[in-house]
């Protein structure tokens, strides 16, 4: 279980978790589990009730104790050949705002409060996740050499990136320090929070969510929106924008570049699509002998 120390706490938890329910199942020390332990072991989990989401989640944790099981020669590789994960259906390609629908939801959280206005501002714009808004720090904000303003994020896994912060988004956050009663100039030592409540405590992630779903509500958005829409409507609104594949991996900080890709598919695919390009048009118009039927009738 060391190998989950490099991970995030809610990412070692689930995985103990998921490895706690292998090992009750079996019955039985590691050394034992058999190949036939480990189907049943997946049948029970078909059976459980679970999303293929978690099941998939189930699957991948055993795997990866089992295969460090492997590592310490406790057991041979034939148990890992049965866990095979279910194909996941991408459920979020149509979770996210259109550009009218995003500016509808600035303009409502603004009319909300100064502190709802930022927080939806900067989940808009930086494709921030929910829990890496709300650890974020003023020292975090640094200035480049050629005086861009960017921000250290702690990300999924304790790994960290930069992201940018707009001109306009910048000046925003000044504001709000000044709001506040803070200054405004750059301190690597103040670890006060970069988004703060009414009570100027950091925002916790169940927070932002409320947050989001009020200006939601105000801006009369029927979409069952939430902080991770946003973080999908950055990377859609981005790839419309023109930003490549590689920049949207670098600014939300994705693991593999074929979750930054679906962003490029899903806001360009169907405008480069195929089907563009086959030289055949339908006549839309109604056809001549229906149009005769008519007249005969009148």
């Amino acid at each position: 279980m060391q190998g989950l120390r490099a991970r995030s706490r809610k990412t070692a938890t689930a995985y103990a978790d998921a490895v706690n329910r292998f090992l009750e199942f079996v019955a039985k020390p590691v050394t034992e589990v058999t190949v036939q332990d480990a189907l049943a072991y997946v049948g029970s989990l078909a059976d459980s009730g679970l999303a293929r989401a978690s099941v998939a989640h189930h699957i991948s944790a055993i795997r990866s104790f089992l295969r460090h099981c492997q590592g310490l020669g406790l057991i041979p590789s034939t148990p890992l050949d049965a866990l095979k994960r279910p194909r996941v259906v991408i459920t979020s390609m149509n979770r996210y705002l259109m550009r009218d629908e995003a500016e509808r939801l600035l303009a409502a959280a603004k009319r909300i409060s100064p502190q709802a206005h930022l927080a939806v501002a900067m989940m808009l714009l930086t494709g921030l996740r929910v829990s890496e808004l709300a650890q974020a720090e003023w020292r975090h904000v640094f200035k480049d050499p050629q005086g861009n303003i960017g921000l250290l994020v702690h990300g999924k896994g304790g790994k960290e990136r930069i992201v940018a912060l707009r001109d306009d988004l910048w000046e925003l956050i000044s504001k709000d320090r000044r709001r506040r009663g803070l200054a405004d100039s750059l301190d690597a030592r103040d670890r006060s929070p970069l988004v703060a409540d009414r009570l100027d405590t950091p925002y916790s992630a169940v927070g932002l969510w409320k947050v989001v779903k009020r200006a939601a509500r105000a801006a009369g958005i029927e979409k069952d929106v939430s902080p991770h829409w946003l973080r999908h409507s950055f990377g859609t609104l981005a790839a419309l924008g023109g930003a490549n594949v590689f920049q949207i991996q670098a600014a939300m900080g994705h693991a593999q570049i074929t979750t930054s890709q679906r962003y490029i598919h899903w806001a360009r695919g169907l405008a480069d699509s195929a089907v563009h390009q086959i030289d055949l048009r339908l006549d839309t118009t109604k056809s001549q002998g229906r149009q005769v039927m008519r007249r005969k009738r009148t």
